[in-house]
């Protein structure tokens, strides 16, 4: 092989998911953050790094993203990115660039560091059947990550049609369809848990590998017509690059999702998603792979997961 050759072939090896592919693999705009939620004490600032990338992993280092914060009476965010804590509350950072993407940062404010900064929902499963119960558990933390027991919680269901929760955590289930509960500790809202009533389901919230981004919950469930369906909450978000595609698999390492892992569909854009798996392999079954994947197939990186309960 020629020394050229042998040049070019190194360079789309290097390349593969930090910036160059020139065969099939799109080049969607998307916008970057390092974090995807903060917590601050009254007073406090923090600096928030996004970038725009135009062509997946090529930046626009001048792109003018416009930043906004949600409710300016708990943090405020002037156009560098930098986030003044304002008063105790909770509130989101949108980052958008001209009409093309935007993205949120989580932000929750305290006024003392032992005050509660996040709060966590916990549970058995994540599918009832119509009258089935489920027993939740919220826990909460401070801003250092230590865990503060023995406060009252709210819980709420986001539709009482589909299934009810007391003040206990106890879910009831009453018809069909997917259920959001919320458990509140102090003023502090826990990110959404969802539950799957009246079919089959597994669902599972995604957490990202190293510094890769992947959020929101990722739902298996078998349809009216039997079919295997592949739901992302609204609030998914995730790292893209250069072939980034969903799998199921057994396994979280990228080699062995890429060699053994059911590849579902490439994914370009955040935001709800709809796939159906029997149409990829109609004799996949609801309980035959343990983990959503999203794959950066050219390097075989897993960029997040969720583990399917």
């Amino acid at each position: 092989m020629r020394y050229r050759e042998m040049y070019l072939l190194c360079l789309l090896s290097l390349a593969s998911c930090i910036g160059t592919d020139f065969i099939d693999d799109p080049k969607d705009a998307t916008i970057l953050t390092e974090v995807t939620s903060i917590s601050l004490k009254v007073g406090e600032t923090a600096q928030i790094e996004a970038t725009y990338y135009y062509n997946m992993w090529v930046a626009k280092e001048d792109a003018e993203l416009i930043w906004q914060s949600n409710d300016r009476s708990v943090a405020s965010v002037d156009q560098s990115g930098k986030v003044t804590a304002v008063g105790k509350g909770q509130t989101k950072i949108q980052i958008s660039y001209a009409n093309e993407e935007t993205v949120t940062v989580d932000v929750t404010v305290v006024e003392n560091t032992d005050d509660v900064a996040r709060v966590q929902i916990t549970a058995p499963g994540s599918s009832l059947m119509i009258n089935e119960t489920i027993q939740l558990t919220a826990r909460a933390f401070t801003m250092d990550d230590v865990e503060i027991t023995d406060k009252p919680v709210i819980w709420t269901s986001a539709n009482e049609t589909l299934a009810t929760v007391n003040s206990s955590g106890l879910v009831t289930a009453h018809s069909n369809g997917i259920v959001s509960i919320t458990a509140e500790i102090e003023e502090v809202k826990s990110p959404p848990l969802q539950l799957m009533i009246g079919t089959q389901a597994r669902s599972g919230v995604f957490e990202g590998s190293g510094s890769y981004k992947a959020v929101g919950t990722a739902t298996l469930f078998i349809d009216d017509n039997d079919q295997l369906i592949l739901t992302f909450s609204a609030d998914f978000e995730t790292s893209f690059a250069l072939g980034t595609f969903v799998y199921l698999a057994n396994s979280t390492s990228g080699t062995v999702v890429r060699s053994q892992g059911l590849e579902i569909a490439e994914v370009t854009t955040n935001g709800a998603k709809t796939y159906n798996v029997s149409l990829v392999n109609s004799s996949v079954g609801l309980n035959d792979y343990n983990y959503v994947i999203l794959l950066c197939k050219p390097a075989s990186i897993t960029f997040g997961s969720a583990a399917l309960n």
